[in-house]
């Protein structure tokens, strides 16, 4: 079949169609300094490019609902990354809305000062956008070429007035069809390119994603029409997702411009940071020559990490004997089954486990169901423990915890036969009786679930994998600005999750972006680390302070700073404990509380561990996902001055912490109610010394 016989070229009138709606920018949950686009879906970043003074936004749209589908460019503009306009769609669904022949996946955007594609005429700089085509059935397309049903492949597109309005270049559409052939049988999962000049070598460079295989492909191009394969990186560090949005930059470390370090950054869906389900992205510092990525020795992970010293082993499963022997009561195709040796007939290679023996309900492949329920237990400690792979579905092949009867835990895998470590914070618990149940009652699709060695401890177990940009759950396919000087670099994530991003409580949009970030790399602990720092134009958005207090300490319990607003900008500090006195376990601040506290966020740092923290699991309408009430952790030093400094950036629905210099961060998605405006500061176990707490006002950007 042929579809459409000439370039797609879209304005305003495309965007006028379906944007009928002027959303007031004051809906309950609506953010008032983050981008969102009027309404309907909006997930990955793409395209943002620093253009004649104008940054562009365009990123994943569907203009036909709150869900995803229908997949095109969305698009937005800024002068100062703070204040947006919103603009036409940039390339719609072709054939949308009825016939859709070709949606308009992620990808990146470069200014072509050179006019090496030749789009340009007239003096006329073009702006070219490569992005992956997502073809829903078999087709020939204009260009001749055919693809199959499903196939994700690489085209481009070009503008002559400054990305406002784009032509696809219909005539050698998809530019990359396919994937190299060693990797034929990957065309549904070939995606996401990032392009960019790389000026040593007077190349275009694109990094693409093999994401079930968790690699990086690198092509050339001196044209960006003709693309030649020149290596590949992975499989390395986090894995346990299909790898998404891939995208490689030079920064100088220590601003050091005789130290140029390339870092790549990878999207990773599921199998985020320990302690989250579903979304996140990590980094890795290496080299790149203009065809090959070289990763750092010290910035690649291998190996399980041992539970934490004061674990006390609740499960896991050596010895000898049935599952009914080591006191579990088995159901279904469970009954007289033994913990497994390892990898079962049929199975990929797992890994992670500890000892000889681990629960794998790979039994009869996946066709096996059934359910493991632990004798009750005493909950002792402030966490429980345990390694988990196989199948991501939270409800079917999942482990539970039960208390009463009722679900108050949960965990699932990654679609990965690779466990690594989760830990339900169960300080809240203590002391009431609890069973834990392992789940599979899927038969096909990664129906299956891995555990071993459950434990219960004071500290969170943690599996060392990767370097993640954001600890957080809200935090996924960062995307970085092409056109900006080389010794900058500022970058945007999509403030959002795919386990629940299509459940969250907002209406007439849904979804948001983060705060846009300044990247940077500093030396720290001997090793070079990404820092973030939020880089909008907070002096013309600051309303007025509206608390800026200091105490030398903090006695153990809550201080009141009253009702504060629901959009602010924080900064803490306070020193770190001393050891041989007794002070706080915990200190931080409460947001967008209720009056009573029923609803509150705390953002905190643990002195014991090393972390800071943000629990929303009473952050206000949390019923929508099951793994959505928990606690985020990201580990944090005090710096040289044994002071222990974080920035908090709240919103309507959303906390984003920056810890120390930037080296740690947390982004997080909140939907408290409307009178949630309270804050408090709390010390726990003790006081905390040499406090200080300012607290601005944000006011709307959507005001201008």
């Amino acid at each position: 079949m042929v579809i459409l016989l000439k370039p797609l070229f879209l304005g305003l009138s495309a965007f006028r169609a379906v944007s009928a709606e002027n959303p007031r920018y004051t809906e309950l949950y609506r953010p008032q300094y983050h981008f969102t686009p009027p309404q309907n879906w909006m997930n990955d970043p793409n395209g943002l490019l620093y253009h004649k003074g104008i940054y562009h936004l365009y990123y994943q749209y569907n203009p036909g609902g709150t869900t995803w589908g229908a997949m095109s460019w969305g698009h937005a503009t800024s002068r100062d990354l703070t204040h947006w306009e919103q603009q036409p769609i940039a390339l719609l669904a072709r054939g949308y809305p009825n016939n859709i022949t070709e949606m308009f996946f992620s990808g990146s955007v470069v200014a072509d000062v050179d006019n090496t594609s030749g789009f340009g005429h007239s003096g006329k700089t073009p702006l070219v956008a490569m992005y992956t085509s997502y073809y829903p059935y078999a087709q020939t397309l204009p260009s001749g070429k055919t693809v199959q049903a499903n196939q994700q492949a690489q085209s481009i597109a070009y503008s002559l007035d400054d990305g406002m309005t784009w032509v696809t270049y219909d005539s050698a559409n998809p530019v990359i069809s396919d994937p190299p052939a060693t990797y034929s049988d990957q065309f549904l999962n070939f995606r996401d390119p990032n392009i960019f000049w790389h000026n040593p070598t007077k190349k275009w460079i694109a990094v693409l994603s093999l994401a079930e295989l968790h690699k990086l492909l690198i092509y050339t191009s001196k044209d960006l029409k003709s693309w030649t394969p020149a290596s590949e990186f992975g499989p390395v560090n986090a894995v346990g997702g299909v790898w998404e949005c891939p995208n490689i930059f030079p920064m100088s470390v220590d601003d050091d411009d005789n130290n140029v370090k390339w870092v790549a950054m990878i999207g990773l869906n599921p199998g985020g940071p320990p302690g989250t389900t579903g979304s996140g992205t990590q980094y890795i510092v290496g080299n790149f020559d203009g065809t090959t990525f070289t990763a750092d020795t010290d910035s690649i992970f291998s190996g399980t990490t041992p539970p934490p010293r004061d674990s006390i082993i609740f499960a896991d499963f050596e010895g000898t004997g049935t599952f009914a022997d080591l006191g579990w009561t088995p159901s279904g195709d469970l009954i007289g089954q033994s913990p497994a040796n390892g990898t079962l007939s049929g199975q990929n290679p797992v890994t992670g486990y500890l000892g000889k023996r681990l629960v794998n309900t790979f039994l009869n492949g996946d066709a096996t169901t059934g359910t493991l329920t632990s004798k009750s237990f005493l909950i002792s400690k402030r966490y429980i423990n345990f390694l988990i792979g196989g199948g991501h579905d939270i409800n079917n092949t999942a482990v539970h915890l039960k208390v009463d009867g009722q679900i108050l835990r949960s965990a699932t895998g990654t679609n990965s036969e690779s466990l690594s470590w989760q830990s339900w914070d169960v300080g809240s618990l203590l002391n009431q009786s609890a069973v834990i149940q392992i789940v599979d009652t899927v038969t096909g699709g990664w129906g299956h679930i891995n555990v071993d060695e459950i434990s219960f401890s004071d500290s969170m177990a943690r599996s060392q994998v990767a370097n993640w940009v954001d600890w957080g759950p809200d935090f996924y396919a960062a995307q970085g600005y092409n056109g900006l000087s080389s010794d900058e670099r500022i970058a945007i994530g999509w403030m959002n999750n795919w386990q629940y991003g299509g459940l969250i409580p907002t209406s007439p949009w849904r979804s948001a972006m983060s705060i846009p970030r300044e990247f940077s790399l500093k030396t720290i602990d001997g090793k070079a680390t990404l820092v973030q720092a939020p880089t909008e134009k907070w002096s013309s958005v600051v309303s007025h302070k509206g608390l800026d207090q200091s105490w030398s300490s903090v006695d153990q319990g809550t201080k009141s700073l009253g009702s504060v607003g629901k959009a602010l900008q924080i900064e803490l500090s306070f020193s770190d404990r001393e050891p041989a006195i007794a002070e706080a376990s915990q200190f931080g601040i409460i947001v967008r509380a209720t009056a009573d506290l029923k609803q509150q966020t705390r953002v905190g740092y643990d002195f014991a561990t090393k972390e800071i923290f943000v629990d929303r699991s009473q952050s206000g309408n949390v019923s929508f996902d099951r793994t959505f009430p928990a606690t985020y952790y990201a580990p944090l030093a005090a710096n040289a001055k044994g002071q222990i400094d974080l920035r908090v950036y709240v919103d309507w629905s959303s906390v984003e912490v920056f810890g120390g210099q930037g080296e740690s961060t947390i982004t997080t998605q909140i939907f408290p109610s409307d009178s949630a405006t309270y804050a408090q500061v709390f010390s726990t176990g003790g006081n905390t010394r040499n406090v200080r707490v300012e607290i601005n006002q944000i006011s709307s950007t959507w005001d201008d």
